[in-house]
């Protein structure tokens, strides 16, 4: 048997590559759908080649991450694909998948696209102090000018990343950027200003010896939550204050010191309204 890498999971059908390059349209045994439940993309895999070109895959390795969506395994970070002009991306939906990211126990970065378009430069930068501030490292992208994809990709080369984010946010154009040969479409902007987001299934893409999985346009990255101090610790900016209680989630808790930096301009008042909202999701959930 040798060891190879889930790529691509198209119709229930994995395509899996090992390290010399060959690939192998594999089927699973019975037990590994039992015993596994589903395979993901990221899987490490034990295959037994069968036919030419194909392989039966015997044993799926453990994993050491997992996300839910984009279904992906033993994932080391998550690029945040954020757009900054056309169309204009939710600092709601960028926060959610920044917090899914870290309940999964995966490094989040925040990727600012198309930053030649911005034209309220007050806004690009106080988006990336925010985030900065936050300790969230932030990249500044333009595919068409090149800025910032150097330095993307030497990142990717180090583990398994996830390139992720709204539709329309230029995900598919900084995987051209960064892989070339990728074969994700880009589509145009629809008159209406959402992307046509062409991209069906998640796909690894080689960068070197390592990987960048290119994901459908999601909602949001999934994950199961234990508790409320779980979506606290996600926003580092909040978790940080040591208030009268030791457990207070800076809603109405007396002693909390949250309020008073809201009102100083020391907390971004979009990230805590976006934590309240998050919270009382999972409270009125459970």
């Amino acid at each position: 048997m040798r060891e190879g890498l889930v790529v691509l999971l198209e119709a229930n059908r994995p395509t899996v590559a090992l390290p010399d390059g060959t690939t192998y349209l594999c089927y699973l045994k019975g037990r590994i759908k039992r015993d596994v439940g589903r395979i993901m993309v990221g899987d490490r895999v034990l295959v037994e080649p069968t036919d030419p070109g194909e392989a039966r895959i015997e044993t799926v390795l453990p994993r050491t991450t997992q996300l839910l969506r984009p279904p992906v395994a033993n994932v080391q970070g998550v690029f945040v694909v954020f757009s900054l002009e056309s169309p204009a991306g939710s600092l709601e939906l960028l926060d959610k998948r920044l917090v899914m990211a870290a309940l999964s126990g995966l490094e989040a970065e925040v990727v600012l696209s198309k930053v030649d378009l911005a034209t309220d430069q007050k806004r690009l930068e106080r988006i990336a102090k925010t985030y900065g501030e936050a300790g969230y490292r932030v990249w500044r992208t333009s595919a068409p000018l090149e800025l910032g994809i150097e330095d993307l990709i030497h990142r990717a080369r180090q583990g398994i990343w996830v390139l992720t984010g709204e539709s329309g946010a230029g995900k598919s154009t900084l995987l051209k950027a960064m892989i070339p040969t990728a074969l994700a479409n880009t589509g145009e902007l629809s008159r209406i200003g959402r992307g046509q987001q062409t991209t069906r299934w998640v796909r690894l893409y080689a960068i070197d010896n390592y990987w960048l999985a290119d994901s459908p346009g999601y909602t949001a990255l999934e994950t199961q939550v234990q508790s409320a101090q779980d979506i606290l610790a996600a926003f580092p900016e909040l978790a940080a204050f040591n208030c009268r209680f030791h457990d207070c989630l800076h809603r109405q808790e007396p002693g909390c010191l949250v309020h008073g930096a809201l009102e100083a301009g020391e907390i971004a008042d979009w990230r805590y309204q976006h934590y309240l909202s998050l919270l009382d999701q999972w409270i009125k959930r459970y």
